[in-house]
């Protein structure tokens, strides 16, 4: 499908890959003996098309006749595109003896008997070619790297020895206390490290490399316990055991170097291993979004995401596969079934038969092979990887394997049972038995044994690893713990966290007087509006928009529900005029993936724009802003330019799930900026400052500010405004902030200070206007930046008037307008001459009939009465 076109209503999901062909043999190592490629063969279809299984063995046994024994590469080749062509005429007449006039009736409404099973055809000849391309593929091993995997496999194993002996004896810490770390095991599933032979690897890379600067190579997202396949991309055991410490040498450091140790999962940036996060399906999602990337890039690149039966259980994951196979990416999910999650066992988790059964709903191929075998791990991996980059979009391996080990070093007593017998251990033993007799390292270093290679060779092998493994213990254990106060470096670029100390000091410093100039005169304001000419707020939005596209060209994009036609409130139709129709990208209906999308392409260097349709919605998203997107660059320092543009707010009668303001959901989690703009002005320049920051930026931009009532607000005001676009454009230019990250004197006051943001600006200048023609002048704060805020604006302003009334749109109990008010009065208290109030909504849903609406929304009367008592107080 060509990037841009608009699908038509009618389109039927594209078969990704029909028109895939292995475009040349491979070179056969070894021979393919032709029964045992015709076991594998009916392995699969019995596995995947049952109902095939007859026509695939007569087909096989008619055509084979006329054929060796064996096979070299390019008879297999010649032999692959026989039977696969043999195979259709097959299903063709099939069709045509059977049917007859029944091939024209609806199997579903819009959908003939014809036309459906030949979708259901396609889907099987793909599923065909790729299995003898993956026997080829197999064959196609050299012994150079078998030699690489058992070495990779004992370096992972002896690694994860070393992680044991450190988590029982622990290393002595500053504190005089011992710490052991936490190492996620990997016993008998080592063959994982099969998969980075078979993908473009840059093992040099420089430290600070990062994908489309300095690595160009394939990305991996491993399993919190697939150490074998971070270390066969380039990882090193160093910064494993690093990590797992978490001292201060571990690249888990914020892009500071030597503050290391903010997180014990490892991985591997600048050798394109993403490191992983508790939430599990996270790799997997924000995978997928680089691969997204690609896709929209034309980017030569394959992706490959690991994940577990369990956490294979999560929506996310679903979420991820679903958007991949709608678009055709060039990934591959690889789906490890351990025989047990941290304790639950694989029947409690899914109903599926094989666990490669979970791509078919997306419309993607699948299969199913042995964990314990390194070669089967390859060749799955190059045939998904040469399908994917030639056009055939996603797939899916089932890994059938075994964790015979704990969840954790913590975990192995619980699992497997302590020699003392207490605890017992709750093991399948008959289980546990089976899979040992099939550990990858033994069985296959005999079969190296068997091809020819020297004991010696492999015993000397062994010894380097185990000295490798030795000299990075070693050097762990000399190095430094991190200073603690690292930790508070890299929230984001606009602000470090503040120590305890810092905090402390605050609070010694005097605060009775306000050396800062009042910025305006009494009752002066900068909140002005225009009757004729001026831009809604919804055209300002518009057309920062447009201006950010033509900024960024190929790498912005714009991605949400609804997005292609116009958007839910239009708000697209300005980047299609100005020709930006490109840009647009419907995405599924599932907030989370939207938002884990954004992440994984802003990872690869774009500058996404996301949407979240409403401000309720952004709840199903909440894991990827808060746990993905807003830690990345405080846990290992990456990038993340991404902007997310959520409308929401009251006055537009939509009820308690689109109206709902949510700026207190973010508070107590750092990493993300909060812009709240409540003017047209604003809301340009701070979107167009918002997309050129290297985080995660959430604008808050209220509906009932559009101008959709004939470009009146929900209040019924005309906010119009006429905007300059090129004061923020020369900021930009000049690479300082214009606006983002500072708070503004709006109207100019003696008597209180009234700090709000977002639509209530409007309130409040409607307020202070009436209080004036008392005799008590109001001075208004706009803060327009939530997170981080700018506290000593608001703080000058109160120690000038004595009083402070904090007004927030969003409910009174927990929301942000206490935060803004503890943090004001930490440094003013002593200059109040009343006390503090914060005014906020009812605390209810927003409610959707108007008179109930407008009753538990802060009015411009309850302002009035609320702040005239305090400045008389």
């Amino acid at each position: 499908m060509t990037i841009g076109r608009t699908m038509s209503q009618s389109d039927l999901p594209v078969i990704h890959g029909s028109e895939w062909r292995a475009s040349s043999p491979l070179k056969f190592n070894q021979p393919l003996l032709a029964d045992a490629a015709r076991r594998e063969l009916l392995r699969f279809v019995a596995q995947r098309h049952d109902g095939h299984l007859f026509l695939v063995a007569n087909v096989w046994d008619v055509l084979i006749e006329n054929e060796p024994s064996q096979f070299e590469g390019e008879a297999w080749h010649t032999f692959t595109n026989r039977f696969i062509e043999a195979v259709h005429r097959g299903l063709q007449a099939q069709i045509q003896a059977k049917m007859g006039e029944d091939e024209a009736v609806e199997v579903i409404p819009r959908r003939t008997m014809n036309d459906f099973l030949d979708r259901r055809s396609q889907h099987f000849l793909i599923d065909l070619r790729l299995t003898f391309r993956r026997l080829a593929h197999y064959m196609a091993v050299h012994i150079g790297d078998r030699l690489e995997w058992q070495r990779l496999m004992t370096r992972t194993r002896k690694l994860d020895a070393h992680l044991k002996t450190i988590h029982t004896d622990g290393m002595p810490t500053p504190d005089g206390g011992r710490f052991g770390g936490k190492g996620f095991r990997s016993t008998w599933q080592e063959g994982v490290v099969a998969v980075a032979t078979a993908l473009n690897r840059q093992q040099d890379s420089p430290r600070d490399a990062r994908p489309g600067q300095g690595y160009d190579g394939d990305l991996v997202a491993p399993m919190i316990r697939d150490i074998g396949l971070g270390l066969a991309m380039g990882d090193t055991p160093l910064d494993v055991m690093a990590a797992n410490l978490g001292k201060a040498g571990s690249n888990q450091n914020g892009g500071w170097e030597g503050a290391g140790g903010r997180d014990l999962h490892v991985g591997a940036w600048h050798v394109g291993v993403l490191p992983p996060t508790a939430p599990l399906p996270i790799a997997s999602v924000t995978m997928t979004g680089l691969a997204f990337a690609a896709w929209r890039q034309n980017i030569d690149r394959f992706h490959v995401a690991c994940i577990g039966e369990g956490a294979s259980s999560s929506g996310e994951f679903w979420e991820a596969m679903n958007l991949a196979g709608a678009r055709g990416l060039p990934i591959c999910y690889i789906l490890q079934n351990n025989q047990i999650a941290l304790d639950t066992p694989p029947a409690k988790q899914s109903g599926v038969e094989v666990w490669a059964d979970k791509a078919v709903a997306m419309g993607f191929p699948a299969w199913t092979i042995d964990g314990s075998d390194p070669a089967a791990w390859h060749a799955s991996a190059a045939v998904a990887r040469e399908f994917a980059m030639e056009g055939g979009g996603p797939t899916l391996i089932h890994v059938e394997t075994m964790r015979g080990c704990g969840h954790a070093h913590h975990h192995d007593d619980l699992y497997l049972g302590n020699a003392s017998g207490t605890p017992p251990g709750y093991v399948d033993r008959d289980l546990l038995e089976y899979w040992e007799a099939k550990d990858p390292l033994p069985t296959h270093r005999q079969l190296l044994l068997d091809l020819g290679v020297d004991e010696i060779a492999l015993s000397n092998m062994e010894e380097e690893e185990q000295s490798l493994m030795d000299k990075a213990l070693s050097d762990v254990t000399e190095m430094a713990w991190p200073d603690p106060a690292s930790v508070t470096k890299g929230v984001t670029t606009l602000n470090d966290a503040e120590t305890h100390q810092e905090r402390f000091a605050r609070l010694q410093q005097p605060s009775l007087e306000s050396e800062a100039i009042a910025p305006l005169e009494v009752g002066e304001t900068t909140l002005n509006y225009v009757e004729t000419g001026g831009w809604t707020y919804a055209r300002a939005i518009q057309q920062a928009m447009a201006d950010i596209a033509t900024r960024h060209g190929e790498k912005c994009v714009f991605i949400g529900e609804d997005m292609e036609v116009a958007g839910a409130f239009g708000m697209n139709m300005a980047l299609k005029n100005a020709g930006h129709a490109d840009k647009l990208v419907d995405m599924p209906l599932c907030e989370a993936v939207i938002v884990h999308t954004g992440t994984g392409a802003a990872l690869s260097g774009m500058r996404p724009m996301v949407e979240i349709q409403f401000g309720g919605f952004a709840a199903l998203g909440y894991n990827a802003l808060i746990n993905n997107a807003a830690m990345l660059r405080w846990r290992w320092g990456a990038d993340c330019p991404m902007t997310i543009r959520v409308p929401l707010g009251a006055k537009t009668r939509s009820g308690p799930f689109h109206a709902n303001m949510i700026e207190s959901w973010f508070a107590n989690d750092p990493g993300m900026v909060v812009i709240a703009p409540g003017s047209p002005q604003d809301a340009y320049d701070l979107l167009m400052e918002g997309a050129e920051l290297d985080d995660p930026v959430i604008m808050l931009e209220h509906i009932g500010l559009y101008g959709l009532g004939g470009g009146l607000t929900g209040w019924g005001q005309n906010i119009n405004q006429k905007v300059d676009t090129e004061t923020v454009k020369k900021a930009i230019e000049e690479q300082r902030h214009l606006k983002i990250g500072k708070a503004a004197v709006i109207r100019g006051g003696r008597d209180i200070t009234l700090v709000t943001w977002g639509a209530m600006i409007h309130v409040a200048k409607q307020a202070a206007e009436t209080l004036a023609k008392e005799g008590i002048e109001v001075e208004i704060v706009d803060l327009r930046t939530l997170l981080p805020f700018d506290a000593q604006t608001c703080i000058d302003s109160v120690t000038r008037t004595g009083r402070l009334v904090v007004l927030q749109e969003g409910q009174w109990n927990g929301g942000l307008g206490h935060t803004v008010q503890s943090r004001i009065l930490e440094s003013s208290f002593y200059a109040l001459e009343a006390a503090p109030v914060v005014i906020g909504a009812i605390d209810t849903p927003v409610p959707f009939s108007p008179p109930l609406e407008d009753f538990t929304v802060p009015s411009t009367e309850h302002v009035v009465d609320v702040v005239r008592f305090i400045a008389q107080s």
